[in-house]
């Protein structure tokens, strides 16, 4: 979208006046009183209505604004909109925006500056209302402080149902004491029962048994006692003794290894200890080990011996071994690259020297051009100024008006030529700081370029020895081939030395020979003398032997060692024997006592298995005759006690009083069964249930006030979940929001912020939760936006500002700038304008200025597609 023209045909101080605007950067500039905001309220008042009321005419009733606009369709729209009855569109919406969200991201007016540069948290506050695409003057912020829950009332009726709940709790418990203190004492009471129906079943159980047992018994003896039994006392003492002795016997056991005979053979087959040694002796050990080491050392040696022969003297071959330098080649190529690299790096400096060397004496002319300020001519203006306003003062004092007023008219004309005699020296003077700062930077580049001077003959100077290093390696190589020996300095040395190496070679088979006769001559004295074999043959051989011996050695030690496990078998074999002896006749006194109960059998199992089953038969013999005896006794006891009528009489009564008993326990056979040990307290337990139901709450009485309570608290939290809700969505919109606002920002910043600051803030960072804007210096130290200086907050919220524009629209969308620059420096001021103009070749700019440089500047830099208007005071 682009705005042609806008017309006010009524607006503030403005009366059907027109003010085109070009495709691009459209400047308006003018001094204070010439209506700058009045054109910048009457463009956004054109597009989306609801302007301010202190924009109403300075004349008549008419309030009345138009406009020409080019959508990106080709479409032209004529907007005529009347401010007192307003039913125009909202031109916002071309773009993507509403009137709200317009004002909060593409139209910056002087009072939204003001706020940001005054307010601390101003840059936050406004940016969190852009983000919301809402320019009003409230935040989601204050909208959740609005939402507070009645904590008071939700906390009264918590603390009432509590209180109800704790009433029906005390009530209940009370209650249910009652009832397990009523149900207890009902259980005492027919423990009582139940206890003294169980005391005297067991009496009577106690009286039927003996009269049953008294009947059994007479009829089973009437009066006469019982038999004795037979006793075979011989027989079984015979068994008895068998047993005894079969148990007694020991098992004989089979005897495992060898026996006595082939111990005995096998001691007769062991040899004799053998004569001689059965290892080498440590002196042999030494003499065969200095033997081993002077062939060793001797066959190491002749490896090394120095090949291929030549002539040349051992002199000139270590003088070639000398100058070989294998690694020459390598050093010269690095030191040719680093000379190459050196010389393009004194290239450079002497280029950059030369450039800031012109740039100084550049800067030095110009200071020369600059004409020194007349303090004399300044000084007199001023003074005269003076004087002649104390004589218009003294003249208007004295009644001459006219007079006094010509005379101060004078003064004010000589103070202000006083003032502006100036000049300008404020121009020297920058110029003077931004000559030495050409000098000083002319200065450093001379030090770089001495420093490359240096390092480019040292490099020189390296590669000039590698080169020679180089040469002389070739020489050695060329000798080397001229000689026919190898190109390598252990060869060339080892070569060198072969009269040293002939001489050590002599001395090391002189030692081998040494060493092999001292060998011999102790083998000889061992008797091992052989001439035809070699010394490692010899011995080899001469080992063997003393192994034999020691295998001998070891055969004939085993003897005391087998006569002892001759005689332990000896003794273990006569063990057995008697063993096997005592076993016979344990047996034969087994087959006797089975022969003499009537059994039969051979082996040791079934002679005691007929044993068995015979002492089987005995006792049950015994048990019986036993359990004869004892009846017999026990009838006689019965007796003593009482007669069977006395019984039957006794027994009669005690069957009534029972049934008396069962009569009363009945009455609580709806009773659990409880514990016995509750019968002693039946009394005790009515008397408290009594005591209880006179004292105890009402349960129904408490349970209606909980209910009461219970639904004052539901309808005081439902509130409350209410206010909660509203909340959370306000909250979450919020962060929603945010999340896809702050990462547009912080592209946006990062890309445009260095330019902007002349290079001191490189990056920005802007918080998704809270839409704090932070910037990093060059220096990678980060800082709060609003704890910045003025200007740079106003220049970082001027860049938020087009940024959300950019995000927000779907569409180019206009940008409506009043004063932005009011706070910063000419090198920022530039800065800003030039990012103004850059973004002005892809969607239209209209910027309101008072300052003069922002006029100059657009005088250099604007373009065909930008325009310049230079607006006059308006008449009062």
């Amino acid at each position: 979208m682009r705005i042609e023209s806008v017309t006010a045909h009524a607006f503030g101080p403005l009366h059907e006046r027109t003010l085109p605007l070009a495709p691009g950067l459209t400047v308006v500039s003018g001094a204070n009183e010439s209506a700058k905001s009045s054109w910048h309220a009457a463009i956004r008042a054109a597009l989306c209505g609801d302007p301010s009321m202190r924009h109403r005419p300075w004349e008549g009733e008419a309030w009345r604004v138009a406009a020409t606009v080019s959508l990106e369709s080709g479409e032209v729209v004529a907007v005529d909109r009347d401010l007192n009855a307003d039913l125009a569109p909202d031109g916002s919406r071309w773009v993507g925006l509403d009137r709200l969200s317009f004002a909060a991201t593409a139209c910056v007016d002087q009072a939204q500056l003001l706020t940001v540069l005054d307010a601390a948290n101003g840059l936050q506050d406004h940016l969190r209302r852009a983000a919301a695409t809402a320019g009003t003057d409230g935040t989601v912020e204050q909208a959740l402080q609005r939402l507070t829950a009645p904590v008071d009332a939700l906390r009264d009726a918590r603390n009432r149902l509590r209180e109800a709940e704790t009433d029906l709790a005390v009530a209940q418990r009370e209650h249910t004491r009652y009832l397990g203190l009523s149900a207890k004492a009902r259980s005492a009471a027919a423990a009582r029962a139940r206890l003294a129906v169980q005391e005297h079943a067991a009496s009577l159980e106690s009286i039927s048994t003996r009269v049953a047992r008294l009947n059994e018994l007479q009829e089973r003896f009437g009066d006469s006692p019982p038999s004795g039994l037979a006793a075979q006392e011989e027989l079984t003492h015979l068994v008895n003794r068998a047993l005894a002795a079969w148990r007694a016997a020991p098992t004989p056991r089979v005897l495992p290894g060898p026996s006595a005979e082939a111990l005995a053979n096998e001691l007769a087959a062991l040899p004799d200890f053998p004569v001689g040694e059965t290892a080498l002796d440590d002196e042999l050990r030494v003499v065969a080990s200095a033997y081993a080491t002077a062939s060793a050392v001797a066959a190491a040696h002749h490896e090394r011996r120095p090949s291929p022969r030549t002539n040349a003297d051992p002199s000139v071959l270590r003088g070639i071994a000398t100058r070989l330098d294998p690694a020459a080649g390598g050093r010269l190529t690095t030191a040719s690259i680093d000379v190459d690299t050196a010389r393009q790096y004194q290239d450079e400096a002497a280029a950059n020297a030369a450039r800031t060397q012109v740039e100084a004496d550049v800067a030095a002319a110009r200071v020369q051009e600059i004409a020194l300020p007349n303090p004399f001519l300044r000084n007199a203006l001023l003074a005269l100024s003076c004087l002649t306003s104390l004589v218009g003062v003294l003249l208007f004092l004295t009644g001459q008006q006219l007079a006094a007023m010509g005379v101060l008219v004078a003064a004010l004309v000589a103070g202000v030529g006083g003032a502006m005699s100036r000049g300008n020296a404020a121009q020297r003077e920058s110029a003077v700081t931004f000559a030495a700062e050409r000098t000083a930077i002319a200065t450093d580049a001379r030090a770089v370029l001495f420093t490359a001077d240096r390092t480019l003959a040292e490099a020189e100077g390296q590669r000039a020895v590698a080169a020679e290093a180089a040469r002389i390696h070739d020489e050695a190589l060329a000798e080397c081939a001229s000689l026919g020996v190898p190109a390598d300095r252990e060869t060339l040395w080892r070569l060198a030395n072969r009269p040293a190496w002939e001489a050590e070679h002599a001395d090391l088979v002189t030692e081998v020979a040494r060493t092999e006769k001292a060998i011999r001559v102790e083998l000889a004295t061992r008797g091992k003398v052989d001439a035809a074999m070699t010394v490692p043959d010899l011995l080899v051989d001469y080992e063997t032997d003393c192994k034999v011996r020691a295998r001998q050695a070891s055969m004939a030690a085993q003897r005391p060692l087998l006569a002892q496990t001759l005689a332990d078998r000896h003794l273990a074999e006569a063990t057995v024997a008697e063993a096997t002896a005592a076993h016979t006749r344990a047996l034969d006194l087994l087959r006797e006592a089975v022969s003499a109960i009537g059994g039969t059998g051979d082996r040791p199992e079934d002679l005691l298995r007929a044993i068995a089953e015979w002492q089987r038969g005995w006792d049950r013999q015994l048990r019986e005759a036993e359990d004869e005896r004892n009846a017999w006794a026990e009838l006689q006891s019965l007796i003593a006690s009482g007669t069977l009528d006395d019984l039957e009489a006794t027994h009669s009564a005690a069957q009534t009083h029972h049934a008396t008993l069962l009569e009363a326990a009945a009455r609580y056979a709806a009773c659990d069964a409880v514990d016995p040990s509750l019968a002693s307290s039946a009394d005790s337990l009515a008397a408290t249930v009594a005591e209880l139901a006179r004292t105890s709450p009402s349960v129904p009485d408490a349970e209606e006030a909980v209910a009461t309570a219970t639904a004052v608290l539901a309808e005081v939290t439902a509130e409350v979940e209410a206010i909660d809700l509203a909340s959370r969505y306000l909250t979450a919109a919020r962060e929603k929001v945010h999340s896809t606002i702050a990462p547009a920002l912080e592209n946006t910043l990062r890309t445009w912020l260095p330019s902007v600051t002349d290079g001191r803030y490189v990056d920005a960072a802007v918080d998704p939760s809270t839409l704090t804007v932070r910037v990093c210096a060059a220096s990678e130290s980060w800082h709060q936006a609003s704890h910045l200086s003025l200007g740079t907050a106003e220049q970082i919220y001027l860049l938020l500002r087009v940024a959300l524009a950019q995000h927000l629209a779907t569409e180019p969308c206009p940008l409506l700038l009043d004063d932005v620059t009011v706070q910063a420096d000419d090198a920022r001021t530039r800065a800003v304008l030039d990012l103004l103009l850059q973004l002005s070749a892809d969607r239209q700019i209209v910027l309101f200025a008072q300052d003069a440089a922002v006029a100059e500047w657009a005088q250099e830099r604007l373009g065909e597609r930008d325009l310049l208007h230079q607006l006059t005071p308006v008449a009062a």
